[in-house]
């Protein structure tokens, strides 16, 4: 019997679940936020570095094509978008007439407004999402030309786009944090994402081919931990302005995130950071499947876990991990899981 209706029905009765919880008045809709960020970092992250593989000549490999399976995930994102448009006053003080810090984002923050920036975006990741969906075109050809200058052009909208998005989605939740890297931040957590899960994917695919797994393995290598490096400056570079410039909100933002929790959570990605060095750095180990699927799985889990730790606090005062926490994932990635199959076979041109 096939996985996808049971994943699809499990994640309908989950976020069913939180209907009735929220129609309650139990706060679920941050919890469904933090979730559908997880989801929609995973297609989003995998458009910059599918673009930059193809400016370096790589977009033939093992890695592309991982990395393009996840941007079947996008349309359904687009669709588990709907309950946040529809829920905005519950996740967003500007919708429940907080006042504006500037007259600027008196303008910005309006629930129109902010509704055709997120469908915007959908739309430009989406267009994108049409062309380096397809396998590579034959170097040198007229395709291949349009491909490369549409990954230019793709970059430099994702980076406009990814910043804007994180301080729509994210930041505004939560406006404690002022900060100008933020969107940087948000943009690296969501490569990390969709790379550790285009390294287990690969993974898989190569598993039991002697050869072609450890050549697979070598290839994730170096950008997992180069983006493990960017990821850990940024939060460090952040954190160190707010506490030397002594910024009392942005103090009260990362105090809302500390406790038992968050501060496991800093150990936990500190020794994420120390444990892919020591096991990718050694070119011995570099080309192990096992080895970096392994690694790829922990910054999987972390990431994850971040997205809620940058999102609840701010409505609980603490980071902790609750029971909606948990339903809105399950049914989230069972959704998400259940329509992949077709959604992408039809984005494919494939019959179902």
């Amino acid at each position: 019997m096939s996985r996808r209706p049971i994943s699809l029905a499990l994640g309908v009765a989950a976020l069913a679940v939180c209907a009735l919880a929220g129609a309650s008045g139990s706060p679920v809709m941050p919890s469904y936020l933090a979730a559908w960020l997880v989801l929609v970092a995973l297609p989003v992250g995998a458009l910059p570095l599918l673009m930059g593989l193809e400016l370096a000549g790589f977009a033939a490999g093992p890695m592309a094509a991982s990395l393009r399976r996840l941007l079947g995930l996008l349309p359904i994102a687009g669709l588990l978008l709907l309950p946040v448009l529809l829920s905005l006053g519950g996740l967003y003080p500007w919708d429940r007439g907080a006042p504006p810090r500037t007259p600027f984002a008196a303008v910005w923050f309006t629930p129109v407004f902010f509704i055709l920036r997120s469908l915007a975006y959908l739309a430009i990741w989406l267009w994108f999402a049409s062309t380096f969906r397809r396998p590579a075109a034959e170097p040198g050809s007229p395709a291949a030309t349009q491909r490369r200058s549409r990954a230019v052009l793709g970059l430099i909208l994702y980076a406009i786009t990814g910043t804007l998005a994180a301080e729509d989605w994210v930041q505004s939740a939560d406006p404690g944090l002022a900060s100008t890297a933020f969107g940087l931040l948000m943009m690296t957590i969501q490569a990390g994402l969709a790379l550790s899960a285009a390294a287990l994917i690969a993974a898989r695919d190569s598993s039991g081919r002697p050869g072609r797994d450890q050549r697979t393995a070598a290839a994730f290598a170096d950008p997992i931990l180069v983006l493990l490096a960017i990821w850990g400056f940024v939060h460090a570079a952040q954190y160190l302005t707010v506490w030397s410039a002594n910024l009392p909100e942005e103090a009260r933002w990362y105090l809302a995130r500390d406790g038992a929790l968050g501060r496991l959570g800093l150990w936990a990605g500190i020794g994420v950071m120390v444990l892919a060095t020591l096991v990718l750095v050694p070119r011995r180990n570099a080309g192990r499947p096992a080895l970096l699927a392994g690694i790829a799985l922990l910054i999987l889990l972390l990431h994850g876990a971040e997205m809620f730790w940058l999102v609840t606090p701010g409505f609980r005062g603490a980071f902790r991990f609750t029971w909606a926490d948990a339903l809105a994932l399950i049914g989230v990635v069972g959704v998400a899981g259940g329509l992949y199959g077709p959604v992408d076979r039809r984005l494919r041109g494939g019959a179902s």
